[in-house]
């Protein structure tokens, strides 16, 4: 029923659906009970009723005797209220004081010889006869006459010093029994359509009080909705589902707080970043345009304003690399790729950079490994994490890149001996814009905080991790695992380095 009202366009609430199943198990329940319950009551009272006509039968078969061959009967019996003096239609004058007393009483030859008023209303089927005479008891149900109501008869034979005398047939209307029966299914079903009425009502309220809590959620999250990422829902005490559902919108909550805050402060440190090219840019120019005068001058301001344009480029790429890749529109290649040769090619291509900072750059191990995935953006990945280690190694310092692998992975090792990374930092340094204390470097204003950031989102979107291990003033080691590509084409065209130092 609940399924068709949905199917018919009227929406339900969940309390009305709780109210309606809880109804219907109800009706249910209350149906079989009352089918049970009448269908016993029904079967004491019928079996009540033989014992009765039995007790009857054999009451009045003690109060029968043969005299010189004719059935007597003792008083008790012969003025039994509704008896006829014989069965040709000579009743006493009190017959009809007592008319639903069925009795008859038959002679050993099966023929009738006293019977009252009411058992004429009925007519018994001969085996009723039959059985008795042969020493058996009979005992059924039977219509009257005009088919009105039914009557339960018990028959069996009077015997006197072995001797057959007679039969006795007794019975009793079952009008009586079954007003009862009808009274009871009627008090029944009024019984069950109040409780059923009750339940529902309990059931509603029941479903309603136990929504409480979530009522509670609702109105507080609609107060989180407005803004004030802060609150936290309620936690009822029970541990149920609504306490697990409070739990995982808190968390929820806790995460969109989280995001919230690093956007908002990613779009401050982006509109940091922005502004400080832009200052120097300006300052220049309006410095040229105040004192300049000779043409070197101008020449040097075009050269400053160029390199401020040139870091202005590269920030912003990265910020669109970024934003991209958290909306997830950068679409990456999938080929295979020799990593050990990205490696060998990057880091000659870094080595200039190195040689000016007076740190030894160089690859200690390279294994041929093959990986699928972007090419363009694994470089990316590897001059990131040289450019950090050359930021943050002190002249003097070395640093090793090696390219190894096992029988899953492509294993990437750029290991320094700078100047390291305090714990308190290591969770944070690929957070964007997240910089260690700018006096312990000599970067000169070129990183843009967002290099390691996009290092970490490059080995997310290859399905690889990345590890740092780090001590303060002996150095660190970035740890980069990639998945081998699963069929290594045999004839990749090999990637000499003097071809990839123009696209690095």
């Amino acid at each position: 029923m609940i399924a068709r009202m949905k199917r018919q366009g009227w929406p339900l609430g969940v309390r009305l659906q709780l109210m309606l199943w809880y109804t219907c198990v109800f009706a249910v329940l209350l149906f079989i009970s009352g089918v049970i319950l009448y269908k016993h009551l029904q079967t004491s009272l019928a079996g009540s009723l033989d014992t009765a006509l039995q007790s009857r039968a054999e009451q009045i078969a003690g109060e029968i005797y043969l005299d010189h061959g004719t059935i007597q009967m003792h008083e008790s019996v012969g003025e039994l209220p509704g008896f006829e003096h014989s069965v040709n239609n000579h009743p006493l004058s009190y017959s009809d004081v007592n008319d639903d007393i069925l009795v008859r009483i038959l002679d050993a030859q099966g023929k009738p010889f006293r019977m009252t008023t009411a058992f004429r209303s009925i007519h018994v089927p001969e085996s009723s006869i039959t059985q008795p005479l042969q020493g058996n008891p009979w005992q059924d149900t039977i219509e009257t006459i005009d088919g009105k109501q039914d009557a339960r008869i018990y028959s069996r034979s009077v015997t006197k010093d072995g001797k057959l005398i007679a039969v006795i047939q007794v019975g009793q209307f079952m009008g009586d029994l079954q007003n009862t029966l009808h009274h009871v299914a009627k008090e029944f079903i009024f019984l069950g359509v109040v409780v059923l009425l009750f339940s529902a009502l309990g059931s509603y309220w029941l479903a309603a009080l136990a929504f409480a809590p979530i009522h509670n959620l609702i109105r507080t999250a609609r107060s989180i909705k407005e803004g004030d990422l802060k609150q936290r829902v309620p936690v009822p005490a029970a541990r149920d589902e609504v306490r697990f559902l409070a739990l995982t919108l808190n968390e929820m909550i806790a995460s969109l707080d989280l995001v919230f805050e690093r956007q908002r402060r990613f779009v401050a440190d982006a509109s940091h970043e922005l502004r400080t090219p832009v200052a120097v840019i300006r300052s220049t120019t309006d410095v040229a345009l105040l004192h300049g005068n000779a043409q070197e001058d101008y020449i040097a301001v075009i050269r400053n304003v160029n390199l401020e344009a040139e870091r202005l480029g590269r920030l912003i790429n990265d910020l669109l690399a970024l934003a991209r890749g958290d909306e997830g529109q950068t679409k990456l290649e999938h080929e295979a790729v020799r990593l050990d040769q990205l490696a060998d090619v990057v880091t000659a291509h870094a080595e200039t950079l190195a040689e000016e900072r007076q740190v030894t750059l160089q690859c200690t191990d390279l294994q041929a490994t093959t990986v699928e995935g972007d090419e363009t953006r694994l470089i990316q990945m590897i001059m990131n994490l040289i450019d950090n280690a050359i930021i943050y190694t002190n002249a003097g310092g070395s640093i090793s890149v090696s390219v190894t692998h096992n029988a899953q992975q492509a294993i990437l090792t750029i290991r320094d001996t700078g100047i390291g990374i305090a714990p308190e930092h290591l969770s944070h340094i690929f957070e964007r814009f997240y910089r260690i204390d700018p006096a312990r470097i000599h970067d000169g204003g070129g990183s843009s905080g967002l290099g390691l950031a996009i290092v970490q989102w490059t080995i997310q979107a290859h399905r690889g991790t990345i590890n740092v291990d780090s001590q303060l003033g002996q150095g660190s080691t970035f740890t980069i695992t990639l998945p081998l590509a699963p069929e290594p084409n045999k004839q990749l065209l090999k990637i000499s380095r003097d071809n990839h130092k123009q696209s690095v």
